[in-house]
């Protein structure tokens, strides 16, 4: 299932101008993984999309595993703000207030988290791509032996 999900990502990535491709990778790994991230664990999601993204290096061409981790990090962490059961510390938010007598519900929870977590992404995205226009754009594709003999020079 993982392979197939990495080479459809691949594929996808691979229809862009090579150009675009680290920027579509980025915004697809970021968003994908904040909205899943506020349904599942962000801790085994992640962990499942390490080797997704280093399939996605090596099989298409003008795309680098730094930024992509970046993506990765921001989306999963941004994305549990979006539901109640998103990240552990919503829930236990959740269960004080409950003891206090104020019950949070998962749609009440939803309405502010979901377009709090959408605005911290968005911000997110935006920084991302201007630090791989500044450090990364520059290298994509070359994979860590290549920067290795790039920095060398």
């Amino acid at each position: 299932l993982w392979r197939l999900i990495a080479q459809t990502l691949s594929e996808l990535v691979a229809l862009a101008p090579v150009a675009s491709r680290q920027y579509l990778a980025i915004g697809l790994i970021m968003w994908g993984s904040a909205i899943l991230s506020a349904f599942v664990d962000n801790v085994p999601f992640t962990a499942t999309m390490v080797p997704i993204m280093l399939q996605m290096v090596h099989s298409v061409e003008g795309i680098s595993i730094e930024p992509l981790a970046w993506a990765l990090a921001f989306g999963a962490c941004f994305g549990g703000n979006g539901t109640l059961i998103g990240a552990s510390a919503n829930i236990v938010m959740a269960g004080k207030a409950e003891s206090e007598g104020h019950h949070i519900s998962f749609l009440d929870f939803m309405k502010v988290g979901f377009p709090a977590m959408t605005l911290s992404v968005a911000i997110a995205n935006g920084f991302l791509f201007a630090l791989n226009a500044a450090f990364y754009q520059q290298h994509a594709g070359a994979h860590m032996h290549d920067l290795a003999d790039i920095g060398a020079r």
